[in-house]
């Protein structure tokens, strides 16, 4: 199971850039890295995950202390472990339920029909019949600033700031989303410079909090039970009949915090990453035209009753999820099991002794940590066969796919410490891949060429060299708390009715 390092480039991100390639010759698809004071054991095999996570989750609990970052503004369900995080948990799980799915289902409708709206005045005001976009990011966004918070998006602008912010809630939920690396790895002091680029982080993240405590007085004024994430979660977190369920103000508003950028980063990437791959292979395009027709008559927007029978959309999630997961890992540790004195914990049967602690009698040095690796497992060859980094969403339409991958899929995690926002990020995916195929076709821009080429190549030329960047953005990938494509570009053109 060790595997030497000499020869192996474990920088940030190296499972990104080698899939499979570093567990290709291990016996059973897990590794481990050793050094004086820690070792951690690499699992890229979906049994050795359901012992973690469905056999023996109390087992493996998460280190908390690598959460720190995501404690800004308070502890929340990603911060906690043990009774605290089932506190956490009882109050914000119960409130992901059928009604605010069907909001978040309302809201993508209503988010996308804005976007075309503005897409509509902008190509008119050009004289064009195409509209350039880079990122999904602002159409993710203006959803979750809906269903969650009930605050809707100006596509045409930024939102009102009110007296005494720098920000709306609007500016402040962008730069949440875009500058929260920054915001956690400079000093404080940093962020105070006179320079406009960092204050502006700076003010960001405090607005949002200011904001945030309106919006909470606002909820807790509105007895209406209107269905936003907001508007139950603070009812909940003010129940005084259980005190064992209350949340502080703090811990309400970060618990907000860390679901918005999970759900945000994970829609926006994986909105755009699909994009880009069907407009590399747009037969797909026409393959969800056909299949969406089957579903949702002619003229007719999508209803919530049409989701659980867009399986082609969905297919195309799940499979850009597969190749491209926002989330590469989960770091977890061995713990000492329900007894709290066990010095090893057994995996696979036994087959393998995983030491509690490197060393008992040095109890300084790091627990044994475990590493589930999503981008490694999602190119297992023993999970997906011989064509793992091919894209071909059929492949989730076969009736054995999800007793046969359970436990080698895990984009949103797994087990109870899987993402409560699973249902929502799936219905705003879902509905906007479908609203936007059912009204636009899309292409790689054609500025994604090379200058020279733009300037003074044939169309055949501009085409091939747009593609070829294209490609390249789309692979080189950046991991900046989530994984993100470089630069993508893409031409929306109304289809003819």
């Amino acid at each position: 199971m060790l595997r030497r390092l000499f020869g192996f480039q474990f920088a940030n991100g190296w499972e990104v850039l080698t899939k499979y390639e570093y567990f290709a010759d291990t016996e059973d698809d897990i590794f481990a890295v050793v050094t004086p004071t820690s070792t951690v054991i690499m699992i890229a095999n979906a049994d050795v995950i359901r012992e973690m996570a469905y056999s023996r989750p109390g087992e493996f609990p998460k280190p908390v202390e690598l959460y720190g970052t995501l404690r800004i503004y308070g502890e929340n369900i990603l911060t906690t472990e043990g009774d605290e995080w089932k506190r956490h948990r009882r109050v914000t799980g119960h409130h992901f339920n059928e009604k605010n799915n069907a909001y978040v289902h309302e809201a993508t409708v209503r988010t996308l029909e804005g976007a075309f709206a503005n897409w509509r005045s902008q190509n008119h005001a050009r004289g064009t019949d195409e509209t350039e976009v880079d990122m999904m990011f602002r159409v993710a966004l203006s959803v979750i600033s809906d269903a969650a918070f009930g605050v809707r998006f100006e596509f045409a602008g930024d939102g009102h700031v009110p007296p005494g912010y720098t920000h709306s809630f609007q500016r402040s939920l962008e730069i949440l989303a875009k500058h929260m690396f920054e915001y956690v790895i400079l000093p404080k002091w940093a962020l105070k410079l006179p320079v406009q680029y960092l204050r502006n982080i700076d003010q960001g993240f405090s607005d949002f909090y200011r904001h945030m405590q309106a919006l909470v007085s606002k909820a807790r004024a509105d007895t209406t039970d209107n269905g936003n994430l907001l508007a139950g979660l603070v009812k909940a977190a003010d129940d005084k009949t259980d005190a064992e369920k209350a949340l502080s103000e703090e811990e309400l508003i970060s618990s907000m915090f860390v679901f918005f950028f999970a759900v945000s980063k994970t829609t926006a990437n994986v909105l755009t990453y699909a994009s880009a791959y069907l407009a590399l292979q747009p037969e797909y395009q026409d393959k969800l035209y056909e299949a969406t027709n089957k579903v949702i008559p002619s003229g007719e927007l999508p209803a919530y009753s049409h989701f659980n029978q867009l399986q082609f959309a969905m297919a195309i999630m799940n499979e850009s999820m597969r190749i491209s997961p926002t989330v590469t890992l989960v770091p977890k540790v061995a713990g000492p099991g329900p007894s709290g004195t066990a010095q090893f914990q057994p995996m696979l049967g036994g087959k393998y002794q995983i030491p509690v602690q490197s060393n008992a009698s040095e109890p300084d040095l790091d627990e044994t940590g475990l590493q589930p690796m999503f981008h490694p497992l999602h190119y297992n060859p023993k999970y997906w066969g011989p064509d793992p980094e091919a894209f071909r969403p059929e492949r989730w339409l076969s009736e054995d796919m999800e007793s046969t991958h359970r436990y080698a899929f895990a984009p949103f995690s797994f087990g109870s410490r899987a993402c409560l926002g699973k249902k929502f990020a799936q219905i705003e995916f879902v509905m906007t891949l479908t609203m936007m195929n059912r009204y636009y076709t899309w292409r790689i821009s054609p500025t994604m060429a090379d200058e020279e080429v733009r300037r003074n190549g044939t169309k055949e030329e501009i085409e091939a060299s747009a593609r070829a960047n294209f490609r390249n953005e789309v692979e080189k990938a950046t991991y900046s708390v989530t994984l993100k494509p470089g630069t993508v570009k893409l031409l929306f053109k109304r289809r003819q009715a």
